[in-house]
């Protein structure tokens, strides 16, 4: 998991079996896994609703997520049309093949996750939007993220 210059790291050794078992079948599932893991991370999960400030900002629209180098999925953001920033997902990677990589690729993205200023509000009337989403979903997710990708692999 990339931020900036913030890196967290999230625990899916359960999963190595499944690894080991097909290679191929596992970065399959593991795109489905980065896919619903940026949407959980973006809008809220049944597990923990804490989500980037302001819905329509350029934050979320930043994220991305990879699959060793491949490129897996860029979140959906539309940004009012004038505004002064634009979106950047980030759009190239490299990283081991059985390793999942999520981006917020922004100049603030750190600033943003860890301040523990007041919030504008904008961010207020989005509920539970704020800093430290990112660790809350590495923490409450992982079980549901390791079960996505454990239901997709035995479909496929």
């Amino acid at each position: 998991m990339s931020m900036g210059k913030l890196k967290m790291r999230m625990n899916l050794a359960p999963l190595k079996r499944l690894q080991r078992q097909s290679p191929a079948k596992f970065a399959k599932a593991s795109e489905e896994g980065v896919i619903a893991f940026i949407n959980w991370c973006n809008l809220g999960s049944g597990k923990c609703s804490r989500k980037p400030p302001i819905r329509w900002g350029v934050l979320r629209g930043s994220s991305s997520g990879f699959v060793g180098n491949k490129l897996v999925f860029t979140y959906p953001q539309i940004i009012t049309p004038g505004g002064l920033e634009q979106i950047s997902p980030a759009t190239s990677h490299s990283a081991k093949p059985t390793t999942m990589t999520f981006v917020w690729n922004t100049e603030y993205a750190k600033k943003m996750h860890e301040w523990a200023g007041s919030w504008g509000p904008a961010t207020r009337r989005d509920l539970d939007a704020g800093n430290q989403w990112l660790l809350m979903h590495l923490d409450k997710d992982r079980n549901d993220l390791m079960k996505v990708i454990a239901k997709k692999f035995k479909m496929s």
